[in-house]
């Protein structure tokens, strides 16, 4: 696994708001991926066909529940995915990459791209989340080639550095006419396609404005995603991916300092 990052592949994060990281997983890590993450989707969707929704509850949105198929926190599900997923050199990363003192995990995804799924539209992460950060970052870890045809992510580069935390940015059927009527200063930013093989990882701001094509192949495309928080975020009063019983004795403003839900991945000692 690549542990370090280059001054300037951090200083490429900080100017596009994400990083492509061609050598993330080796050949014998990619395929104990595959195999963890796959296992671990099967359960969920065997032992609660609801988890085969997007992101924010909207399962019912009849354009979304053709996106993709998503399955959250598989680390609290699968032991396998666990212990990849609390690797603290992924969290090193992490904290790298953003600029924060540590970091904790927020939740893991993974989304599967079935054949013939739409594409998702344009959109900005962060303002959704239960905590307000630039620091946010997520790692998209590629479990098969991302290309043109099979719905490789997009971004508008540069984009984070005028991002609100504001919702007007969020996901919707009329997804890029949302965006950029809220921020109409994107509208001269080249979208820029991000092909990448299996195994690749993107860091990506939870500032920066993306997207995914459509997966217009007979073969899914699979990638795994794991969403960071500094250690020291505090609570904005979403809910979001946040347990209940986590809400229910968290006030706003409080550090977002639970352990079990949120662990810590990586502080730094320097």
């Amino acid at each position: 696994m690549r542990t370090t990052l280059t001054r300037e592949e951090a200083g490429s994060y900080r100017r596009d708001g994400y990083l492509v990281v061609p050598d993330l997983l080796d050949p014998d890590e990619l395929r104990i991926w595959r195999q963890a993450v796959d296992e671990a989707v099967a359960e969920m969707v065997d032992r609660d066909p609801s988890s085969r929704v997007v992101r924010h509850n909207q399962a019912n949105d009849s354009y979304y529940s053709g996106v993709f198929v998503q399955c959250v926190n598989l680390w609290k599900t699968h032991e396998s995915v666990r212990a990849l997923v609390l690797d603290e050199r992924l969290g090193k990363l992490a904290t790298e990459v953003s600029g924060s003192t540590g970091v904790r995990l927020y939740h893991d995804h993974a989304l599967t791209k079935e054949p013939w799924s739409n594409p998702t539209n344009f959109h900005v992460d962060n303002p959704m989340d239960l905590f307000h950060s630039s620091q946010a970052t997520m790692l998209w870890i590629a479990l098969d080639d991302a290309t043109l045809q099979n719905g490789c992510l997009y971004f508008l580069p540069g984009s984070q550095k005028t991002c609100r935390f504001d919702e007007s940015g969020t996901l919707g059927e009329e997804g890029i006419g949302r965006l950029i009527d809220s921020y109409p200063e994107w509208s001269e930013i080249e979208p820029q396609p991000v092909e990448v093989e299996a195994g690749s990882g993107i860091f990506i701001s939870g500032l920066v404005a993306h997207a995914a094509g459509p997966n217009m192949t007979l073969q899914p495309r699979r990638a795994f995603a794991l969403l960071f928080m500094p250690e020291d975020a505090t609570f904005n009063g979403k809910q979001s991916a946040l347990p209940d019983e986590v809400v229910a004795r968290t006030k706003v403003g409080d550090v977002l300092a639970d352990d079990e839900h949120l662990p810590v991945l990586y502080t730094r000692t320097s």
